[in-house]
């Protein structure tokens, strides 16, 4: 199991697009609603091409290495989904944990959807062409900020992870590829707080939608 994907919704989808191209990442796909219809406005497009007509953009793909992001016009900014890359046989696990959870499961061709008691979704998606073969930036970790209303534990429950910190304000667990770290907040939405990235080389910094970007050269000591 491969966490490899975040969601957004919000309203600064060019300033996430260039933030994104300038980091490294490369537009692959860009969905709109145009004069009531879907269309798409792919690269080689560019904003300068589409600028003056009203489109809505339901979502833009970016990809570099093994990260895959979308986001989507929103009225805001607000955190939506994390996915993981699973084969088969850890996909119907986890699809039959999240039945004994009695969470929703959204099954599809393309990839399946986990709702969670926290308003974020997981994806499981089974196409491993959705990340290029380059090894960098790979996620080595996230942390997510949210109301602590149901036990995250459950989250261990629902991938197999092992539960290795647990308090009232943070919960830890991870497995052999990656670390998912869960702090109470006030507000009543989850949003991705961080990410922590096996990169090619180091940096931190902070996207349009206020997630801090942390890139290591060694992998992270979980």
């Amino acid at each position: 199991m491969q966490l490899f994907h975040y969601h957004w919704w919000t309203d600064k989808v060019e300033e996430m697009e260039r933030f994104y191209q300038e980091s490294g990442f490369e537009t692959t796909l860009r969905v709109g609603r145009y004069n009531g219809e879907m269309h798409t406005f792919n690269p080689p497009l560019n904003w300068e091409d589409f600028r003056d007509k009203d489109i809505r953009f339901r979502i833009i793909e970016m990809v570099k290495g093994q990260t895959n992001l979308t986001f989507g016009h929103g009225k805001r900014d607000m955190f939506d989904h994390i996915g993981f890359l699973v084969k088969d046989p850890e996909y119907s696990k986890v699809i039959e944990r999240a039945k004994e959870l009695k969470w929703k499961v959204n099954e599809g061709e393309r990839r399946t959807f986990i709702s969670t008691p926290w308003k974020f979704r997981i994806e499981l998606q089974k196409r491993r062409e959705v990340v290029t073969e380059e090894k960098h930036p790979s996620i080595q970790a996230m942390e997510i900020h949210m109301p602590f209303c149901e036990d995250p534990a459950l989250v261990s429950s629902l991938l197999d992870f092992e539960l290795i910190e647990q308090s009232s304000g943070k919960v830890k667990i991870r497995d052999g590829e990656c670390t998912l770290t869960f702090c109470n907040s006030e507000k009543k939405e989850a949003s991705l707080h961080s990410i922590m990235y096996l990169a090619n080389q180091d940096f931190n910094k902070v996207d349009p939608v206020h997630t801090t970007l942390i890139g290591r050269t060694q992998k992270w000591n979980q």
